[in-house]
């Protein structure tokens, strides 16, 4: 995580996220401007959290883990997007683990600093309160999806996550046989069902394995089957 005080474009990705009404400019100097790198964990379950993100820029995954370890994707989020706001509501520690599906870009303020400024504000406490909602709904609906949707929906659902940045334009994505694992983990499957799972695909042309790697062969063809994305 690389962290910067750059105050002109704090507050313009402020305005991008029509959080400036919230915030004076002497406010500016308690907000910090976070990069990301691909793959990078921003938040980890079960850790005392004191900051709120803003994510202004990028797509996250978050997820569980299982009493095995396993890794359990709940959804994928993308820009503009608040996380830690559950943790800032009920002061606990982090619900879930967040990590960097892409390059991603956030604001980054401590929970004092905004009980300080905007705690009381009833604009913001809606604002906040409509993120809560839609988490909870996505995680009650959690369950509901690993029931009732087939492994290759799932799939392709996360095939399509991680391939596409939070615009949606799809940008080159490779996964090697030996991270099949822990994909097969992540969507709640077994690897010998994953790998039945992409040899159908394969078969259907949507996607294709080349030297050991899975490529997206028609987009057209993994958005369809992804029923709208089902993690997002």
């Amino acid at each position: 995580m690389r962290i910067t005080d750059n105050q002109p474009l704090i507050y313009s990705y402020l305005e991008k996220m029509n959080l400036h009404e919230f915030f004076s400019i002497e406010d500016l100097n308690k907000i910090r401007l976070c990069s990301f790198e691909k793959g990078e964990n921003m938040i980890s379950e079960g850790e005392p959290l004191k900051e709120m993100f803003f994510l202004v820029e990028g797509k996250v995954k978050v997820y569980t883990l299982t009493s095995e370890d396993k890794r359990l994707i709940i959804r994928f989020q993308k820009n503009p997007a608040m996380l830690g706001d559950i943790e800032f509501a009920n002061e606990e520690a982090a619900m879930n683990s967040v990590e960097a599906s892409t390059e991603c870009i956030a604001l980054r303020i401590s929970y004092k600093n905004l009980k300080e400024i905007i705690g009381d504000n009833p604009s913001f406490l809606l604002r906040l309160l409509k993120s809560i909602a839609q988490k909870f709904r996505t995680k009650t609906n959690f369950t509901t999806f690993l029931v009732l949707y087939p492994v290759e929906v799932r799939f392709a659902s996360y095939l399509l996550s991680i391939s596409t940045d939070s615009m949606g334009n799809l940008f080159r994505e490779e996964m090697k046989n030996s991270s099949l694992i822990e994909i097969a983990d992540t969507i709640g499957t077994s690897y010998r069902h994953l790998n039945r799972v992409i040899q159908k695909l394969c078969n259907q042309q949507i996607i294709e394995r080349i030297d050991g790697t899975v490529h997206i062969k028609n987009i057209n063809k993994l958005r369809k089957l992804a029923k709208d994305n089902i993690y997002e």
